[in-house]
């Protein structure tokens, strides 16, 4: 087997996550139920092995001025899978940080009770983004089912993964550029910070650090008419939920009317390669921002419509990359240090004027076949990075069928995520009896 390096490269992703931990619970979890009993002496090996298999999970962060870089830790020093029997110590892991100076970058916990078991695993956003963390379960199930035939099987290390920028950027084209860079002003910058206010739930910020999160899921039926109310409409499910997010905001917070209704969304970024995957465990997530103004008609399928058409514009038009194009260049020969500093001042001011966007984080779907312990989970969803009061990140992922909505929220946040979650879910219930009296029209 080839040798793993004791040193790996800090990216631009890498460092770019890393300078803005000091605004949030930098991490992505996923969570999986199962009905049956996973073996727990395979799942340490396997948890053990995929440290081998994407060596930048075995490895901490080492923080220097000019240049971090990853250190790979000794394999008598990393363990990943912590057992329990008990919630409330599996609920305390769950809303417990992960170092990535200490690594490694992956920290799973198994809780068992007397009908099922849970098995949750978090990962620092400095190595992964949602699509990352996907990739690493299913490295981790392939690894948990290789043993069950082949004990001694070892996966081999992806040593030659590529994490860097390029593997995207190579296939954009240079004509392309100019375009990006305009757009990251036009649509992206301007947008996102002018006028300066964004609509916010009425959380007044506290120092608690206690963190919960908080769910709210749409059962398979009702999202399967979600879905085609948005089909109909030339509409998709991200449009949907931007849209029910933004109404149950200005319903969850006494809207003024004079607040922007401004929304930060994730892109997946592998969609412009070739095989939509990931040359290594990395961030390959990009941003864009949505402003509707201060026009937010009581008919929802006025801002679906207003929504729609914006993303199908962006789509044709380098969707998501515009950090990469226009922010990346001017920081990526900046100390780590002195980037971090930046960033944070940069972030806690827009956010502390109150001009900083919600965002809301699509993690897309989770493929079953991706998740198998054995047996299917009967419940897989992905609880996103958690900022600090007054933001707040929202997220979704889909998985057989249903969806589940989420947000890390902290004793002064809860109530108001608990109310605009609510809401969202009341917005979204009345879609399908727009929808049943649509099937009913055409009947």
């Amino acid at each position: 087997m080839q040798n793993i390096p004791n040193r790996f490269r800090a990216q631009y992703t890498d460092r770019f996550m890393n300078s803005v931990r000091g605004t949030g619970e930098v991490m992505i979890q996923m969570e999986l139920v199962f009905k049956s009993r996973l073996d727990v002496d395979r799942l340490t090996k396997a948890f053990d092995l995929t440290l081998d298999a994407e060596p930048i999970l075995g490895c901490r962060f080492v923080k220097r001025w000019w240049r971090p870089y990853w250190e790979r830790i000794d394999t008598n020093n990393r363990s990943v899978l912590a057992f329990t029997d008990d919630a409330d110590i599996y609920e305390r892991f769950k809303n417990s940080p992960v170092d990535p100076c200490i690594g490694p970058q992956i920290k799973a916990c198994l809780l068992r009770t007397p009908d099922m078991d849970h098995l949750l695993m978090k990962v620092a956003h400095e190595v992964a983004d949602a699509g990352a963390v996907k990739q690493i379960a299913k490295v981790v199930s392939y690894t948990y089912s290789a043993l069950a035939h082949d004990p001694e099987y070892r996966p081999k290390p992806n040593i030659d993964g590529d994490r860097s920028l390029w593997q995207l950027l190579r296939y954009v084209p240079w004509y392309a550029y100019p375009t990006i860079l305009y757009d990251y002003y036009r649509v992206y910058m301007f947008p996102c910070l002018f006028p300066f206010a964004s609509i916010h739930l009425p959380v007044v910020a506290d120092d608690d650090r206690t963190l919960e999160y908080v769910n709210r899921a749409v059962p398979e039926d009702l999202l399967k008419l979600i879905i085609e109310y948005g089909h109909q409409r030339n509409a998709t499910l991200n449009d949907i939920l931007m849209s029910a997010l933004l109404h149950a905001i200005s319903a969850a917070s006494d809207w003024d009317h004079k607040s922007q209704l401004r929304l930060r969304i994730t892109v997946d970024l592998r969609r412009f390669k070739p095989d939509s995957n990931g040359g290594g465990v990395c961030n390959l997530g990009g941003m864009e921002v949505i402003n509707l103004g201060t026009d937010l008609n009581d008919d929802f399928d006025y801002t679906l419509k207003r929504i729609s058409s914006f993303m199908r514009q962006r789509k044709a038009r380098w969707i998501g990359i515009n950090d990469y194009v226009g922010l990346a260049p001017l920081t990526i020969l900046f100390p780590h240090r002195l980037m971090e500093k930046l960033m944070f001042l940069a972030m806690q001011s827009v956010m502390n004027m109150g001009m900083d966007p919600y965002v809301l984080a699509n993690g897309g779907a989770i493929e079953a076949k991706d998740v198998v312990f054995d047996t299917m989970p009967i419940k897989a969803r992905l609880l996103p990075t958690v900022d600090y009061p007054p933001h707040i990140v929202f997220a979704f992922t889909t998985y057989n069928g249903s969806l589940n909505i989420s947000a890390g929220s902290w004793p002064c946040s809860k109530r108001p995520i608990e109310r605009c979650l609510d809401e969202m879910v009341t917005v979204l219930s009345k879609l399908s009896s727009v929808r049943a009296r649509d099937t009913e029209y055409v009947s």
